[in-house]
């Protein structure tokens, strides 16, 4: 690798960002951190060294902006995205206004690749906002000849919004809704498995446009996650069913408040699973095995033990 190569990430000072930035830096790339407020917050890279990375400030429906940004960049790697759509960042200018922009800012610079981060669980039959604006926003990044589509499922890791999440409110609550029965499936991809796999499509000669479906080797209903946790916490916790109909209805109370714990459009992407799809298998191109759903949930899990832990 060219010591003068660099990255940039959009959206790197996000959960997955700022893992990916580490890594990229520990491997010896010069690597641009890219956000909307980079300065708001505390960013910290163990693997760097003095000059060897940039915070810059730069919203993606800015384009002249986001040109000027990237310049010099040899690899562009966007992990923009939204799950909570509201006026100030919507699902159409964070995922399909900034990947038009992202697709015209790499074609003027001259990028050699463009990696772009989408999700499981997202196509035409999907009828959620969430999913129609992915899906556009793909239709952009095929465009541009030299990219890689990565589409995870769940992203877990020590501050991650959902083992966390739901082991915070299974030590607080005695009841615990599931909607639709718990039935949605997730194959759960630990964090630092998902970068190993960003940075290996770096490296690797793929085909153009390619779409990689990724997960972690043990496919798990929403139900089989909860009762995990439940069982590491030492904690018995009976299940509320809230059928897909109830869950709408109430979401779209819920979204009436300031925090927005549950959408009408997080209802619906619920109601299809989170899985690879063997023609799309990562594993067809990239040598890698993640770990097991049991492993690393396990060691995420033991500060929020009732022995010993502690709500962060």
């Amino acid at each position: 690798m060219n010591d003068k190569e660099i990255v940039s990430v959009i959206g790197g000072s996000g959960f997955i960002g700022r893992y990916l930035v580490d890594r990229l830096l520990d491997l010896g790339y010069y690597v641009k951190v890219i956000s909307r407020e980079t300065g708001s917050k505390k960013l910290f890279f163990p693997s760097s060294k003095l000059g060897q990375y940039s915070l810059v400030n730069c919203n993606v429906i800015d384009f002249k902006i986001l040109s000027k940004v990237i310049k010099d960049s040899t690899i562009v790697i966007n992990l923009v995205g939204v799950l909570v759509s509201n006026k100030k960042n919507s699902f159409e200018d964070a995922h399909v206004k900034g990947s038009r922009n992202l697709v015209k800012a790499c074609l003027k610079n001259n990028v050699e690749k463009l990696i772009h981060i989408s999700a499981l669980g997202i196509s035409n039959k999907n009828n959620s906002e969430y999913s129609k604006t992915k899906i556009e926003a793909e239709k952009y990044i095929k465009s541009f000849a030299k990219s890689v589509i990565i589409r995870p499922s769940v992203v877990c890791g020590e501050e991650d919004n959902f083992i966390s999440f739901f082991a915070k409110q299974l030590k607080l609550s005695p009841i615990i809704p599931l909607i639709g029965s718990g039935s949605t499936k997730f194959q759960p991809i630990f964090i630092a498995d998902l970068v190993e796999i960003i940075i290996l499509s770096l490296k690797v000669k793929l085909k153009k446009n390619l779409i990689l479906d990724v997960g972690g080797p043990d496919v798990l209903s929403f139900k089989d996650i909860l009762d995990f946790i439940s069982k590491e916490l030492e904690v018995k916790r009976f299940y509320l069913d809230v059928s897909f109909g109830s869950a709408s209805k109430l979401a779209y109370l819920l979204e009436k408040l300031t925090t927005k714990i549950l959408t009408v459009d997080q209802v619906k992407m619920l109601k299809f699973d989170s899985v690879i799809n063997s023609k799309n298998s990562f594993k067809k191109y990239l040598n890698h095995e993640p770990n097991s759903f049991y492993i690393f949930a396990k060691n995420i899990l033991k500060k929020y033990k009732l022995k010993g832990g502690h709500l962060s």
